[in-house]
């Protein structure tokens, strides 16, 4: 066995808001490549705060899926409508909280590259937060961007 200095990943749970899907600590990690480097506690503290994020966004929606449809559950909608919005709401909540680590962790580069690093890093973070937006779109049925004629 070599010798690794990261740190394995638990497979601890973050609980969510009614209705939608608890979050798993290591498959958040395994979804989006993240080494170990950032602690299993910052994972789950950053998964909870994405997961309120995106809950707040979606309240509208899912306050008219259970008053019109009766489900208690996004399991249940994904079933009855043969759609597959768990997946996208686990994908808005991973890339908002892979944002947040990456900007929190490019602050903490104290080398003579940091500020060349955290240039690198902005393309990743604008990304992250665009997978998230379209995520949330592709849950409630809106188009990924709005174009307007001025």
């Amino acid at each position: 066995m070599g010798f690794s200095a990261v740190n394995p990943v638990r497979d601890d749970v973050v609980t969510t808001p009614p209705f939608m899907p608890d979050l798993s600590v290591k498959e958040f990690g395994d979804a989006m490549k993240l080494d170990g480097t950032v602690t299993p506690a910052r994972m789950a503290y950053a998964l909870k705060d994405a997961a309120l994020s995106v809950c707040r966004e979606l309240k509208s929606w899912v306050s008219f899926v259970i008053d019109s449809d009766g489900f208690l559950t996004l399991a249940e909608y994904d079933v009855a409508y043969r759609t597959d919005k768990s997946f996208s709401f686990k994908k808005a909540v991973y890339n908002t909280a892979k944002a947040q680590l990456t900007e929190h962790y490019r602050d903490y580069d104290t080398g003579r590259d940091a500020s060349a690093r955290s240039k690198e890093l902005t393309p990743t973070i604008d990304s992250c937060y665009r997978n998230a937006r379209n995520a949330i779109a592709d849950i409630t049925d809106e188009p990924h961007s709005t174009v307007e004629l001025i």
